[in-house]
């Protein structure tokens, strides 16, 4: 399997895995940058918090995208506009502009080595068909106070750029330094992480019991679940209400100059790329090729693609990595982050980062601990996770037609036969009651 570059010459602390059963005030389960956040701030408010992470920290998702530290995501800001209005647009912004600073803040007062520097991000288009799109983006922008600008094209960038938006004073780093960092600084605060620690069942009430594996019990007076894909949602359909995306990057030397700035279009096929000098040599780090799970082409195929775009348009050699990550997508592309249900007020869960989770992550960590000791935040209402107009569309019902067919496929019970395969075909199929509550609400909204 390929790795991602950033865990080379990465010498992180390991954590022992949990042995005993325990107590705590606060249960973070995922070690990425969304516990590690939530971790942070909660430690550093007074709170006993104990971590655990099925595998090692931030060899998920956190430690295998580009370093991107942003709050440019794409051309979101219009289409959230266009779906919300302006104001929920400005919240957005306001939450990953918040991120953004603490993650300076983080680095600043915990001396934490990540290569991070202060760098422009441009969103970018090489269609005439799709100026419009930057067009729009750049007014909301404009609207919302963002410090920004457009620009026709692009100097030292061998692409044939159309329209471009930039954001100035974002941020670059390597991701799995930065974790390191911020895992030991929230240590140094009392935090308790526990590796190789999977969990497996949740038991709710005003003391949460969540049994791990090796069935040892973490009782908890708060859960956060923050572990990419929900592993207890709370009967609230996260599995229905986002998507899974696979992204591929890849590392070589760069020896042309290119303009200096984080670099992504808007375009199908997407290209995204930005320079990392580690301490000997220039850089590329470039990706592409993101497709949907199970509907894209072989990894091989895939990273071939990228090689000769790489060769032919950047004139890079020497390749130092290549390696692929999975994202989850909501489809309004805002994340879900806050109460996991209407219900339960003292479990959390963040997810549908849509591929911009160093900052969403961030904003996260900052959401949820003022949930835990306000009882409020100022973005609870922008990325609260029982929104009814993230999933009540339609590409809600068109993503979910396949997730329910792929859904019921997957909860067949052995000996139950198979799915039907022709039109006019039946079968007796077998699911167990708590499958029926999901394929009956995909059916009602199919009906309505």
């Amino acid at each position: 399997m390929n790795e991602s570059y950033w865990f080379l010459n990465s010498s992180p602390k390991e954590y022992n895995k949990l042995g005993e059963n325990i107590k705590t005030d606060c249960l973070i389960v995922g070690g990425g940058i969304t516990g590690l956040t939530t971790a942070y701030l909660l430690a550093k408010e007074g709170k006993k918090v104990v971590l655990v992470e099925a595998d090692k920290i931030g060899y998920g998702t956190s430690g295998r995208n580009t370093g991107k530290v942003t709050c440019q995501h794409d051309i979101f800001y219009s289409k959230i506009e266009k779906k919300y209005g302006l104001d929920k647009a400005k919240s957005y912004y306001n939450a990953n502009n918040e991120a953004l600073n603490l993650v300076k803040q983080i680095i600043e007062e915990n001396n934490i080595k990540c290569d991070f520097k202060r760098e422009t991000s441009f969103v970018f288009t090489e269609k005439e068909d799709t100026i419009k799109n930057i067009k729009d983006e750049y007014r909301t922008c404009k609207k919302i106070g963002i410090n920004c600008e457009y620009h026709e094209t692009i100097e030292n960038i061998p692409l044939d750029i159309k329209g471009a938006i930039s954001f100035t004073n974002q941020g670059q780093f390597n991701p799995k330094k930065y974790i390191d960092g911020l895992a030991k600084a929230a240590v140094n605060l009392g935090l308790k992480i526990y590796e190789n620690t999977p969990v497996v069942d949740l038991e709710k009430g005003k003391i949460c019991r969540v049994k791990t594996r090796e069935d040892n019990i973490i009782e908890a007076e708060n859960v956060i679940i923050s572990s990419h894909s929900p592993w207890y949602d709370g009967l609230n359909f996260y599995f229905a209400k986002e998507y899974a995306e696979r992204a591929y990057l890849m590392v070589a030397v760069l020896e042309n100059k290119l303009a200096d700035g984080m670099f992504i279009s808007i375009d199908d096929p997407s290209i995204t790329f930005r320079q990392y000098n580690d301490g000997s040599e220039n850089l590329l780090i470039f990706g592409g090729g993101d497709h949907k799970v199970g509907q894209g082409g072989t990894e091989k195929e895939i990273f071939d693609d990228l090689e000769h775009y790489g060769k032919e348009v950047f004139k890079v050699k020497d390749f130092k990595g290549k390696w692929s990550a999975q994202d989850n997508m909501s489809f309004d592309n805002v994340p879900y982050i806050g109460y996991i249900n209407k219900r339960e007020d003292n479990i959390y869960v963040a997810t549908g980062f849509s591929k911009w989770g160093i900052t969403n992550g961030t904003a996260a960590g900052i959401i949820i601990k003022d949930l835990i000791i306000n009882n409020n935040s100022d973005y609870k209402d922008t990325f609260n996770p029982s929104r009814l107009g993230s999933y009540f569309s339609k590409d809600f019902i068109k993503e979910n037609a396949n997730v329910a067919i792929n859904y019921v496929s997957g909860k067949l019970k052995i000996g139950s036969g198979d799915m039907p395969k022709n039109n006019g075909e039946g079968r007796l199929l077998i699911l167990m009651e708590k499958d029926m509550v999901y394929i009956r609400m995909i059916m009602e909204i199919f009906i309505l």
